[in-house]
């Protein structure tokens, strides 16, 4: 057999097999990270109590303000308190399963429903805390909706409601992938936003929210950094 057919026939043969090769590589890669999405759910789920320290920050239009956070969670007790100016001094928000109360360093007393309403009634921001409880372990509501997962199998954003949530960075505790950076945008249509003066300035309010430390206890176990 002359030498360019041997040749020809040992290039085909080579094309053919990484075909062939290419594609189950690519269907077991999309697996891979369904099943680690679903782990990932699985683990975070089954964190139910925690005490989280960070920052967190508002802004819409030229208006905006920042402020530490520390929030412990324990079944559907909270605790949230808020330092700096962001919370005019010292905030802090009590709440129950149907209640929450709001109590800062000027005597101020407001009683509510969530700590998304006392605080709003307080300071003018609209900062989705009871829908954090989900998100800021890395998990989607059940009426959310556009999960886009990364390849690591981590929750990279989604719509819920009136707010998009798009995740800038994890960290592993513990051998648990949680958000560390995270930005919740108001969608448009969603609110109307006014200043200090009643102007009303628009419909798109940003809230940032860096997660420091997390410490945890109960399911899946103690969390340490």
């Amino acid at each position: 057999m002359p030498f360019y057919y041997q040749f020809f026939i040992v290039f085909t043969i080579v094309v053919m097999s990484g075909c062939a090769t290419s594609i189950p590589k690519q269907s077991a890669t999309k697996s891979d990270q369904l099943a680690l999405w679903q782990q990932q759910k699985l683990n975070n789920s089954n964190i139910s109590s925690w005490t989280l320290k960070g920052k967190i920050g508002v802004k819409t239009g030229n208006k905006g303000g920042s402020a530490t956070l520390k929030w412990s969670y324990l079944n559907d007790h909270q605790e949230i308190e808020l330092y700096g100016p962001f919370g005019g001094g010292r905030i802090k928000i009590s709440v129950t399963s149907d209640s929450a109360i709001l109590k800062d360093t000027k005597g101020a007393v407001i009683e509510g429903e969530t700590a998304d309403q006392v605080l709003y009634q307080r300071l003018g921001w609209q900062v989705p805390f009871t829908e954090l409880i989900m998100w800021c372990r890395g998990l989607p509501d059940d009426d959310a909706t556009d999960l886009v997962i990364d390849q690591y199998g981590r929750l990279k954003s989604l719509n819920q409601g009136m707010w998009q949530v798009e995740y800038q960075e994890y960290r592993s505790v513990n051998n648990l992938a949680l958000p560390r950076k995270l930005t919740v945008t108001s969608l448009p249509g969603g609110m109307a936003l006014y200043d200090d003066h009643g102007k009303y300035i628009g419909d798109q309010l940003s809230v940032k929210v860096i997660l420091k430390r997390w410490s945890a206890i109960n399911q899946p176990g103690n969390l340490r950094e």
